[in-house]
């Protein structure tokens, strides 16, 4: 990781999306991978939002130019006991712990926030330091959309868990 900083330095894994809409948060078919970019407050020097890079295919269309802003700053703690490194077979046991902080999930939990176009679905990421026993990250996407009246509403709880590779 650089730094401070758990969002860098990482090559993030979307490999499992649940719901309505789970096509926008991974690519069908495939793992998703992308990294981000941390872009400084030219004032403060602290971190503004962070873009998103990844190549063609990797994640969906309706993440190219995403920013993504950071909220909160308590972290959300590793699961116990801690994850072993993902595989196919202990999907559910990720899935679990991905949908555990996403219920525990508040304005106070450190989080990364932006939308997704064309069809303005709001995007949540919480990133849980350490949740592995290699200490490998796990990364919870939460997917909200817009009702016709702007309105956020919940699309039939839409979540992705991914890993982070160092």
């Amino acid at each position: 990781m650089a730094g401070s900083d758990p969002w860098l330095g990482i090559t993030w894994k979307v490999y499992a999306a649940q719901g309505v809409d789970g096509q926008y948060l991974k690519p069908s078919a495939t793992e998703g991978a992308f990294t981000l970019t941390a872009v400084a407050d030219r004032v403060s020097g602290a971190t503004a939002y962070y873009t998103v890079d990844f190549a063609a295919g990797a994640m969906p269309p309706c993440w190219q130019g995403l920013l993504l802003y950071p909220r909160g700053n308590v972290e959300f703690p590793p699961p116990a006991p801690l994850l072993a490194p993902w595989t196919p077979s202990n999907d559910p046991t990720w899935l679990a712990a991905a949908n555990a902080v996403r219920q525990g999930l508040n304005v106070t939990m450190a989080r990364l926030e932006g939308d997704l176009y064309p069809d303005t679905k709001a995007l949540t990421m919480v990133c849980v330091p350490n949740s592995t026993t290699s200490g490998t990250p796990l990364l919870v996407l939460k997917l909200v959309g817009a009702t016709a009246s702007g309105q956020a509403q919940a699309q039939d709880d839409p979540t992705g868990a991914a890993h982070g590779d160092n």
